[in-house]
């Protein structure tokens, strides 16, 4: 049994404790959250101590792992603070909001011998996993072009609206295109060139995000907190190389189509990408092997997102080497 601490009682915190439900072998025994940690057990029903700090939890509570859910400022503090009790940690994407918090994280992760997974979840989507293996396998030849889009209203349910403030969150470039800047380049491979535009208005913002990869594909990424409170999400991609092309669209999660021939999926009804997400890092943890997503894979990552946003502030086409961890 991988007994677990929760950090964080919102959004992505309901979700991951939704997920360890339906997970043999995890078992949440803590929640540390400022002020709603009682709230958030028993509106879950667990069994589990409430804490207002991490210190105070590790001090208390005998954990395997943190599950650190809480605002991407805290993400560095409360790994370190997991690190220096030797406590293997699950850290929600971004890995950072800096890369000088990155490295930090994976020299204290280094430097106590502790797993870190970070969650870029697209990877745990069937639907997106078995692209990459198509793409892998040759499905559509050599990858020449590879769009994806992920629009949302904004998300307002942070607390304290703390992705309003965009020293803290990085704006949509950083906390919602990082999703999809991580599945392109799991599956085209490096990338050597950013070019971005975006507008902010209020609360809103919406990017475009276009990449050259070093194998010479480009791939493009729209991102946007600016559809209507409470529509829900829309999201999609498209990879076309030199023998066909391969389309998803989030409102039919069930069918890709590979060049006019339509290919099931997964269930609805099967496990969907956080538990399959949190299963593997589990699975790990028990096993004692390297999480599927390290942390190196966020810095890379975090990179693109970083690189984005220079190139939006600047107006110009930042190169990846630029950009340092």
């Amino acid at each position: 049994m991988v007994n677990i601490g929760i950090v964080g009682s919102g959004f992505m915190a309901e979700t991951h404790a939704n997920a360890y439900h339906s997970i043999d072998g995890a078992n949440i025994v803590a929640v540390a959250s400022p002020s709603t940690a009682d709230e958030f057990i028993e509106q879950h029903q667990l069994e589990a101590d409430s804490f207002s700090t991490v210190d105070d939890l590790i001090e208390e509570v005998t954990v395997d792992v943190i599950d650190v859910c809480s605002p991407t400022p805290t993400h560095r503090p409360v790994v370190e603070t997991a690190a220096g009790a030797g406590i293997d940690v699950f850290c929600e994407k971004p890995v950072a909001g800096t890369l000088e918090d990155a490295r930090a994280i994976a020299d204290a992760a280094s430097d106590a011998d502790i797993a870190v997974m970070v969650g870029h979840v697209l990877r745990f989507f069937p639907q997106y996993a078995q692209a990459r293996g198509v793409v892998e396998d040759g499905g559509i030849g050599d990858l020449g072009v590879a769009r994806a889009r992920r629009l949302s209203a904004f998300p307002d349910w942070g607390h304290g609206n703390w992705y309003a403030d965009r020293d803290r969150s990085g704006g949509v470039l950083l906390d919602l295109a990082i999703h999809d800047l991580d599945f392109l380049r799991w599956v085209g491979g490096e990338v050597e060139h950013v070019f971005a535009r975006r507008t902010r208005w209020d609360e809103g913002e919406h990017g475009h995000v276009t990449l050259r990869f070093a194998d010479g594909g480009v791939g493009y990424v729209e991102a946007s907190w600016g559809l209507p409170a409470g529509q829900e999400l829309t999201h999609s991609f498209e990879l076309a190389g030199d023998d066909g092309l391969l389309e998803f669209d989030g409102e039919q999660p069930t069918t890709m189509t590979l060049t006019e021939q339509e290919t099931t999926s997964s269930s609805p009804l099967s496990a969907g990408g956080y538990q399959r997400e949190l299963e593997a890092f589990v699975e790990s943890i028990e096993a004692g092997t390297e999480p599927p997503v390290t942390v190196e894979d966020g810095i890379e990552t975090l990179r693109l997102s970083v690189a984005a946003n220079r190139s939006a502030e600047e107006g110009r086409p930042v190169a990846l080497e630029e950009v340092k961890a």
